[in-house]
């Protein structure tokens, strides 16, 4: 792939393979290695390439994974040998259930390897692909290296070197552009327009909502919220989403305008599939944090710096912020953005959101007491 002078159209051909299920080929320097992921490494998917890889296959899960399952202290992202038996509905079962003993018997006696940097850059991947972050890899026999081109193009497979896909989070939120914009009157304010901005790296679609653009002043108020299908949409109860996003709506109405950046970052980042599947844990009594690592992801795997993007193709240099989120605040000041002032929300509390709220407030130092 001699690509080298655009590393966006590497890394976004990359994040398309995993999501739509093909296996990818990775060079890192010295071998070539063929990952799948996981959602997609059942053994009729792995068997159409046996004939070309070794016989070993590992497992690459995340550090939060780990600690959630059997290695306590594990500081660093991790892989480790797997056998057959291991592979399809058990090793699933492993990534979207409360870990058992069951499970920690059948990795007991596994001999864990320290992830290399190649590693993780397919673990990036996978997170930026919205699919569970842990992959089923093998290496490609050497004796297929002199043809290793022809073998590529024979299997279907883009190869890439992994240093061509370091830095995923900085190229998706350079890539962002403007692609359309109109004006759609709301109820209470005709006078909005929608701003649709595009990563052209990743395909995710923002979007800029400015409310009344006329009244807007040097110091713009600001809500960055991530998107909630659940909550804004179907006004589910287990959070205040949709709350959140009407309450900025009306304060911005009756203050001056506004802007309200609504990014496609769903579910704290992990993508709706992955936060049914965090869901169906905390119904099996893991908290909202808890879940998420438990599956291999972070507390929080959004990336702010897409937010600091749109607000800087829009010239705004100053805001005030609608936020409980210390981390929203960190990212806006980072980027030189001059916060005047925070302006809380206030959550309604239900037996469905308590636990949720609970857990915000003591992991993540939100900025409100329940």
């Amino acid at each position: 792939m001699n690509l080298k002078s655009n590393f966006g159209i590497i890394i976004d051909r990359a994040i398309n393979e995993l999501r739509t299920g093909r296996p990818i080929a990775i060079n890192d320097g010295d071998d070539y290695w063929l990952f799948f992921n996981l959602e997609h490494s059942q053994k009729k998917i792995l068997n159409q390439f046996e004939h070309y890889l070794d016989k070993k296959k590992y497992l690459l899960i995340t550090k939060q994974k780990a600690k959630k399952s059997f290695i306590n202290k594990s500081t660093s992202n991790i892989y480790f040998e797997i056998e057959d038996k291991t592979l399809n509905k058990t090793l699933i079962d492993f990534f979207i259930n409360p870990v058992s003993n069951e499970y920690k018997n059948i990795f007991k006696d596994i001999v864990i390897h320290k992830s290399r940097e190649f590693h993780d850059v397919c673990l990036d991947l996978s997170k930026n692909a919205k699919m569970i972050p842990s992959l089923v890899f093998k290496k490609i026999s050497k004796k297929n290296y002199k043809n290793i081109d022809k073998l590529f193009l024979k299997l279907g497979l883009l190869e890439f070197h992994y240093k061509d896909l370091k830095n995923q989070n900085k190229h998706i939120s350079n890539s962002i552009k403007l692609v359309s914009k109109a004006n759609v009157p709301l109820p209470n304010v005709e006078s909005t327009t929608f701003n649709i901005f595009k990563s052209y790296i990743g395909s995710r679609k923002h979007i800029a909502v400015i409310i009344k653009p006329e009244s807007i002043k040097k110091t713009t108020n600001l809500r960055i919220h991530s998107a909630c299908f659940t909550g804004d949409i179907f006004h589910s109860e287990k959070c205040d989403c949709g709350e959140q996003l009407n309450d900025s709506l009306k304060y911005m109405i009756n203050n001056g305008g506004g802007v309200i950046l609504y990014l496609d970052q769903e579910g704290r980042g992990i993508g709706l599939a992955n936060k049914m599947r965090a869901y169906s844990l905390q119904s099996k009594g893991l908290d909202t944090i808890d879940a998420d690592n438990n599956i291999g992801f972070l507390d929080d795997e959004r990336d702010f710096a897409v937010a600091t993007k749109i607000l800087s193709l829009l010239k705004i240099k100053q805001v005030n912020v609608i936020t409980n989120n210390f981390s929203k605040m960190a990212s806006l000041k980072k980027a030189g953005i001059k916060v005047m002032k925070q302006i809380n929300t206030k959550p309604t509390i239900n037996k469905f959101n308590k636990n949720y709220f609970e857990t915000r407030y003591k992991k993540t130092g939100y900025d409100f007491k329940i």
